[in-house]
């Protein structure tokens, strides 16, 4: 059943000669304590930072990043606390998009961290930075995480952006059948290509409703999340959520990074 596939997040290699052309004289990061917010920078003087070619490209950008959010112009936030990164995409195609990133290790929705904390609660993270860096209504934003096979990069990212127009539309129209239970989720096609998503809703990001552990009660999905592609968009009712997922299968590469306008003005 599994093949490898072009990823839809191709767009994500980091132009890396361009990077390195733009490493200069810095100074010295502040991280975070537990009771701190996340230190937060904007396009600043950068010290060296060296990327690696992809899959290596994010890792190697997210220690740069934990090190000195001056290291490199794509650095947003770093949180030591709950070990994440905030990077800006690089892609040109996405200009309004941005990726949370663990500064640790953890190698995409195949790695079993996910489900153990701080990662099992970085769609609550995300969340959270996508109001300072999105700065969108709720029903506009949108988090999506990519299968193996939709992906490019082998440390775990999380794109954080807007919702596709007509997605959301779809979302509100079929609000009335989407439940919460995992285990009978609702079913319908979206997004340009039409790929069946599994959908429903929730009140929660954090812990045992994680969209990480909601997935995972989905019928035959905790044995095979390398396939999985999860997406969580917000609703026009305050604090539900709905969270998506799509499954690597045939001509589908498991990409629910589809489903986000990544330029903010559709």
């Amino acid at each position: 059943m599994h093949h490898p596939r072009l990823s839809a997040g191709a767009g994500l290699l980091f132009g890396l000669a361009l990077v390195q052309s733009m490493c200069f004289a810095s100074s010295a990061q502040t991280q975070t304590s537990h009771s701190a917010a996340p230190t937060t920078a904007l396009d600043q003087s950068a010290t060296s930072c060296v990327v690696a070619p992809r899959p290596n490209a994010l890792w190697s950008l997210t220690q740069c990043c934990s090190r000195n959010l001056h290291s490199n112009s794509g650095c947003r936030a770093y949180d030591a606390a709950d070990e994440y990164i905030i990077l800006k995409d690089n892609s040109a195609a996405k200009p309004a998009a941005y990726l949370i990133i663990p500064s640790i290790r953890v190698t995409g929705i195949d790695d079993k961290q996910i489900f153990m904390p701080p990662v099992v609660d970085f769609w609550e993270y995300g969340w959270q930075q996508a109001q300072i860096f999105v700065k969108k209504p709720a029903d506009a934003i949108a988090l999506a995480i990519n299968s193996v096979y939709g992906r490019t990069q082998n440390q775990l990212h999380i794109h954080i952006a807007c919702v596709l127009p007509a997605v959301a539309w779809n979302l509100a129209a079929q609000a009335g059948n989407i439940g919460t239970n995992p285990t009978m989720p609702a079913q319908f096609p979206l997004g340009a290509a039409a790929h069946i998503y599994r959908v429903i809703k929730t009140r929660d990001l954090t812990g045992s409703e994680s969209p990480f552990n909601l997935v995972a009660a989905m019928p035959g999905a905790r044995a095979d999340m390398a396939d999985q592609s999860i997406a969580v968009i917000g609703s026009n009712t305050p604090g539900t959520y709905y969270v998506l997922d799509t499954e690597a299968h045939g001509a589908n590469p498991g990409a629910a990074e589809e489903l986000l306008d990544q330029t903010c003005t559709q």
